[in-house]
C-alpha cells in the first residue's frame, strides 16, 4: 500500500515558500508555474527539504520491463483516477474502456462514497489484467502492496470493506488466476518508478 503524503512543500524562492497540508491547496499555488514542489509524510520532512534548498534528488532512471503498469490517485479532488500504461507511460485504458469513459488526461474517473484510493488501485489492476489477457501480455506491475500481495490473491478483511469493494476483489481474483494460469506474472514496483503513476504524491 502506498504511503499517503499529508504535507506538500513548495518553493518559488527563498522569500516565497511554504507547506500545505493537502494537495488541492498546493496544486492551486503551483499549477502552470515555474516552482519546485514535493509531497512528504510529515511536516518535519517538508521543512527539512525547504531548509536544504528544495533540491530534487537526482535518481538514476530504472530500466522497466515491457509490460502493463497500473496505478490510481486522488490528487485532483474529484474522485479516484485510474491509470493503466505500458513501460513508456503510454496510456492503454482506451483498449479496454470506451473513450467516453476516459477524461481529458486519458484516465478513468471513479466516484462514490465507498470509492477509496485502494479501491481505485484494485480497479486499475482489473483493467490491467483484462488487457493483459486480451493482448497476451505476460507481465503486470503495480505499486500497491495491498492490491498485489493481498486483495488480488483474495486476502481481505471483509468486515472493513464495502460490498462494492468485496465484489471487485472477487472479480480481480478470478482474473489473476486466469492470467497466472496462462503464464502471466503480477509484480510490484516502486511508486517512484511506476510509469502509470499520476504524479499527485510528488
Amino acid at each position: 500500500m502506498k504511503t499517503k503524503n499529508r504535507f506538500y512543500a513548495y518553493f518559488f524562492s527563498e522569500n516565497k515558500k511554504g507547506i500545505c497540508d493537502n494537495w488541492q491547496e498546493c496544486e492551486r499555488l503551483v499549477r502552470g508555474k515555474n516552482v519546485r514542489y514535493r509531497g512528504f509524510s510529515s511536516r518535519r520532512e517538508a521543512e527539512e527539504w525547504l531548509a536544504a534548498g528544495a533540491e530534487y534528488e537526482i535518481r538514476q532512471p530504472v530500466k522497466l520491463e515491457p509490460g502493463i503498469y497500473f496505478d490510481a490517485g486522488t490528487g485532483r479532488g474529484r474522485g479516484v483516477e485510474i491509470s493503466v500504461t505500458d513501460e513508456t507511460g503510454k496510456d492503454l485504458l482506451d483498449k479496454v474502456l470506451p473513450k467516453k469513459k476516459l477524461n481529458k488526461f486519458h484516465k478513468h474517473l471513479v466516484t462514490g462514497k465507498d470509492v477509496t484510493n485502494n479501491y481505485g488501485e484494485l480497479l486499475a489492476a482489473k483493467y490491467a489484467l483484462a488487457l493483459a489477457l486480451k493482448e497476451g501480455v505476460k507481465k503486470i506491475f503495480g505499486d500497491s502492496k495491498l492490491v498485489v500481495d493481498f486483495w488480488s490473491e483474495g486476502i481481505m478483511r471483509e468486515k472493513l470493506l464495502s460490498l462494492r469493494t468485496k465484489k471487485l476483489v472477487r472479480e480481480v481474483v478470478k482474473l489473476r488466476k486466469k492470467f497466472e494460469n496462462s503464464g502471466g506474472i503480477m509484480g510490484r514496483i516502486s511508486g517512484d518508478d511506476n510509469p502509470a503513476d499520476l504524479g499527485f504524491h510528488r
